[in-house]
Parts: structure tokens; C-alpha cells; sequence
């Protein structure tokens, strides 16, 4: 069962950052904080460590790029190595115009995000078992995304490579940064510690790629257990 504290604690946070949920958002929060809980005794979907702030290092976090920034409302997004459909499941609650994919290469992973969602009852989101880089899924999806979004699934050279043919075709320039519109197309990855030298690596290995990173610091974040959390966002050129 979800704990009452966290989920107040949760929805004040929000609020000190300028995002109101609604009494249905928060209730599918917590109904899906249930799922993870009830899940999680039968296979690995979230960290053990992270069970008991599960509102915090992983629901914050996830809707963590929508503090103090404006977001599209109506995207075609992919969140690549989901896991416990982390960070798509929050992100899509928050923004009910999303249709999101939920891609992972795990297939008991994939059930179980198959059950939750459909007893969310969020109809608009799908569920893909495989990896981002299968020339035949890459096939069937080309272009077809506004975002990608990925949360510890590896180097941010890799992440380019396998999102970039995803996004849709750039219509305008690359902005020159993410501090207050989250920007489309774009991957957006969430990091922790130092990631200098894989932004080395990026520039030489993915040429044309624009970088923004952001220290994940707002009111709420030390005690939400995010301390050294980041926000990198690419866009190609």
C-alpha cells in the first residue's frame, strides 16, 4: 500500500514547483505506486533500496523536467528501457495528452508494465518488448516521435544512436536552450554524478549533437533523495 506521508509530501513539492496535479492525477499515482509495490515482491522491476522513497527518487524525479518549464501537451513520446515504466508512467499522468511507448528488452518487465497500465486504465500508452536498436522496430517507428526519454540505461553516446532515427524530422532550429521550453525533437536523459566525460565522448562520436545539462535542484530535490541528479537534453542538428 502507498504511504499517505510520501504522497502529501509528493504533491507539495509539486506544487512548490509550479505543478498543480489533480485529485485524479495524485489517485493514479497512487494506485500506481500499489502496482510497483505489488509487482516488485514477484520480480525486479524498481531498485529494493529505492522501495521506501518510491515517491521521491523515482515519481519526482521522472516528472522532474516539468518544473519551472513549459512542455507540449499533445507529444508522441519513447521511453526507451523502462523497467517499472519509469520514467513514461509518470510523465504520461501528468500529461494525459501524451501517447507514449514503454519499450524494454525484458519480457517479464514488459508483462508486468502490461498489467499496470492497463489497470491504470491509461489507454494511451503501449507497451513494446524489445531494444531500441532492432533494425525491425527501429523499421516500423522511424520518425514517428516527438521525444525520447531514457532514465539509467546507459552512456549518452549510445542513447544518441539509438534515438535519433526515432525523432521526427527537425522543423525548426535548434534552440539554444532547455532552461524554460522543453524543446522537440529531442532525447532527454536523466543522469546522475559526473558525466563530463561522456559529453567529451558525445561531441567527438555524435557530431551535430546540441547539449544542455541541468543540475536537478529545486525546492524538494535534497529531501526527495536527488542530490547529484541531472538533466541532459540533446538535439541534432
Amino acid at each position: 500500500m502507498f504511504h499517505v506521508e510520501q504522497s502529501i509530501a509528493f504533491n507539495n513539492t509539486c506544487r512548490a514547483n509550479g505543478l498543480h496535479l489533480t485529485p485524479q492525477q495524485l489517485e493514479t499515482f497512487e494506485k500506481y505506486a500499489d502496482l510497483l509495490g505489488e509487482w516488485n515482491a514477484k520480480i525486479n522491476l524498481v531498485s529494493r533500496k529505492d522501495e521506501q522513497n518510491l515517491w521521491g527518487s523515482h515519481f519526482l524525479h521522472s516528472i522532474s523536467p516539468f518544473f519551472g518549464r513549459s512542455v507540449p501537451d499533445d507529444l508522441r513520446v519513447l521511453d526507451i528501457g523502462t523497467g517499472g515504466g519509469l520514467p513514461g508512467i509518470p510523465m504520461a499522468i501528468v500529461k494525459s495528452g501524451w501517447v507514449m511507448t514503454l519499450m524494454d528488452s525484458i519480457g517479464k518487465k514488459v508483462l508486468a508494465i502490461q498489467d499496470i497500465v492497463e489497470r491504470l486504465g491509461m489507454g494511451r500508452i503501449d507497451v513494446v518488448n524489445g531494444r531500441a536498436e532492432d533494425v525491425a522496430i527501429v523499421g516500423e517507428r522511424r520518425g514517428k516521435y516527438h521525444m525520447v526519454v531514457a532514465r539509467g540505461v546507459g552512456p549518452l553516446v549510445q542513447l544518441a544512436k539509438w534515438s535519433r532515427p526515432y525523432l521526427i524530422k527537425r522543423t525548426a532550429p535548434v534552440g539554444e536552450t532547455a532552461a524554460k521550453v522543453l524543446p522537440v525533437p529531442s532525447l532527454v536523459v536523466f543522469k546522475g554524478g559526473d558525466i563530463e566525460r561522456e559529453l567529451k565522448e558525445l561531441r567527438v562520436k555524435v557530431p551535430g549533437t546540441v547539449q544542455w545539462v541541468e543540475d536537478l535542484v529545486f525546492p524538494g530535490s535534497i529531501e526527495s533523495g536527488l542530490e547529484g541528479k541531472k538533466l541532459v537534453v540533446l538535439q541534432f542538428t
